[in-house]
């Protein structure tokens, strides 16, 4: 975390971005070097599966294929590091406003829509004025650098969800909902048990235009209108 005074950031520190750029590429450069011997001995395991491959790895000759093995798994490391450092939430707050890069996405909120902040879970969650959910997403930083970066700023952080005993458990044809809504929910459930986030990250948004907060306990889905008061 750096606080220049003005700012606080609390997206991956420099050791976390040292540790990402290097350790992956490392790895990968020394899984593939040691790859042809690995192939060579695990062709002569029947349980292994991908014998196929593995026995064409093992008939390659030549001091060139260690470089060469050498070479691709230190690329491929760098692949997944880059995967990691783009996966990483960027998140910057002031006085005046926060700010939220993910997915080369931004999206700023300032201090007077936001009523209140708290980690459900490991994410953290923004509350409008209405109780509604404005941003939720998991920050780099340890829990107790974010809560008093919130504080420090003059945030409202809460050690908890204000509005936990206001929600009630979906059942399919809730009463309370509308047709168009217990339809979002019966989407959004089945992208829970196919474990598509996305999905599922969509629908909540979608229900969040209509004036429904949803909050999630494994699998289970619960639900508050906006409007309340803690």
């Amino acid at each position: 975390m750096h606080n220049g005074g003005e700012y606080t950031d609390l997206g991956l520190s420099a050791s976390d971005r040292i540790l990402i750029w290097t350790a992956p590429p490392i790895l990968g450069a020394v899984v593939g070097w040691f790859l042809p011997a690995i192939a060579d001995w695990a062709t002569g395991l029947a349980w292994v599966p991908f014998q196929g491959p593995l026995e064409l790895i093992a008939s390659i000759q030549g001091p060139w294929v260690v470089i060469l093995t050498a070479n691709l798994g230190l690329i491929a490391g760098m692949l997944l590091s880059r995967i990691a450092v783009k996966e990483s939430l960027a998140l910057q707050l002031s006085d005046q406003e926060i700010t939220f890069s993910l997915h080369e996405a931004k999206q700023t909120f300032a201090r007077e829509e936001v009523s209140a902040v708290f980690l459900d879970g490991k994410q953290l969650v923004l509350l409008g004025a209405e109780g509604q959910e404005l941003y939720r997403a998991k920050p780099e930083a340890k829990r107790a650098a974010v809560a008093e970066a919130f504080r420090s700023h003059g945030y409202s952080w809460r050690d908890s969800d204000p509005f936990a005993d206001h929600y009630v458990r979906w059942v399919v044809d809730s009463p309370g909902l509308t047709p168009s809504m217990n339809a979002l929910f019966l989407a959004r459930e089945k992208a829970l048990e196919m474990e598509e986030k996305e999905d599922a990250a969509d629908l909540r948004r979608e229900l969040s235009k209509l004036g429904i907060t949803v909050r999630d306990e494994d699998s289970r889905q619960y639900w508050r209108p906006h409007g309340q008061r803690p």
